[in-house]
């Protein structure tokens, strides 16, 4: 007996169309401090170009200088923006869910293949943005925990030695108000893996901070802000192993020694890297446009599965790494 397909798709299009929402944003913890620039419908191209404004300067052509009385100034001020291209690229995923008897079962197998699907693309989106940022020559400025000169010293050095200190993400801010970096509402964004936070929560000092100005979060169980800076709990961490700047994979729980391991904090300013918004387009970083294919066709005569998929245009680019700081460090968790 064949199922109504048109009872069907008009019962769960606009269900599962929210679905992929709900459980994506959670996950897309670099989207959110991104700089997004819009890439409007019909307009002939498939890339997007970001604008890095020009840095103050008293030493350029036509910087502040004594003026003479009744002497117009000769020299200008040119403000020239440096253009970034980056161009698109089109993802996607189509998850095949076959066909049964009854519409209970049809809507656990849906839903199932969604909420997977929902969190791959996250993980895709998620992983897109980092690997630019976390790039040993071109990524964020790099720094190394407890002031280690380089990614061999910070290999060698234990993981006492080598993991993150209250005084890293201090000397990161530092840097990041040098650079006379933008804020976001006055506060900066350090991107940590939970290994590190939990480093970071294990310190005296660390803790003695949030316990004076922010005793309530430690009631939620929030990371809370140190100085200035709020910190995020990412769970995709760039992570390395003997080779800088080569992913490495997560070790298997139980057995292979986790402090090896060496992971990338990334404390950022406003405008630091950006990404491409397809608001214009019917979708967003945050919701890709979902696709139920539902009704018969040359490929599938009888109706005998379901294709359910999402796809969208997805780019990032580092716009100024001097407003940002990749911090290695290593952990002294062990699952």
């Amino acid at each position: 007996m064949a199922i109504d397909t048109t009872v069907v798709s008009n019962t769960i299009q606009p269900h599962f169309s929210k679905k992929l929402l709900e459980k994506a944003v959670p996950l897309l913890r670099l989207a959110e401090t991104a700089q997004l620039e819009e890439l409007p419908s019909n307009i002939g191209a498939t890339s997007v170009r970001f604008f890095r404004p020009p840095e103050p300067s008293l030493t350029g052509t036509g910087a502040p200088a004594a003026l003479s009385e009744g002497v117009a100034p000769t020299a200008y001020r040119d403000i020239a923006y440096t253009p970034i291209d980056v161009t698109l690229a089109q993802r996607g995923q189509v998850a095949k869910v076959t066909d049964i008897a009854n519409n209970v079962g049809l809507f656990n197998y849906l839903n199932q293949a969604i909420e997977l699907m929902s969190e791959e693309f996250a993980l895709d989106f998620d992983t897109l943005i980092r690997n630019p940022l976390a790039h040993p020559s071109t990524g964020l400025v790099k720094r190394y925990a407890q002031g280690l000169a380089n990614f061999a010293g910070l290999a060698a050095a234990s993981a006492a030695n080598g993991r993150l200190v209250p005084r890293d993400l201090l000397d990161a801010m530092t840097a990041l108000r040098i650079a006379r970096a933008p804020t976001f509402n006055g506060k900066y964004v350090a991107h940590l893996p939970p290994q590190l936070i939990r480093d970071l929560l294990e310190d005296a000092d660390f803790r003695e901070i949030i316990r004076n100005n922010h005793a309530e979060k430690i009631f939620k169980g929030e990371v809370g802000e140190y100085f200035g800076c709020k910190i995020v709990d990412n769970t995709n961490p760039f992570q390395e192993d003997e080779t800088e700047g080569t992913y490495a994979p997560t070790f298997n729980s139980g057995g292979t020694n986790q402090t090896g391991f060496i992971y990338t904090a990334m404390i950022v300013g406003r405008g630091c890297y950006g990404a491409v918004n397809m608001k214009k387009l019917g979708a967003t970083p945050h919701k890709p446009q979902v696709i139920i294919v539902d009704k018969p066709d040359s490929n599938n005569p009888l109706g005998q599965y379901i294709l359910a998929g999402w796809k969208a245009f997805e780019a990032a680019v580092v716009l100024n790494r001097n407003w940002g700081r990749a911090v290695r460090a290593k952990s002294r968790f062990v699952e």
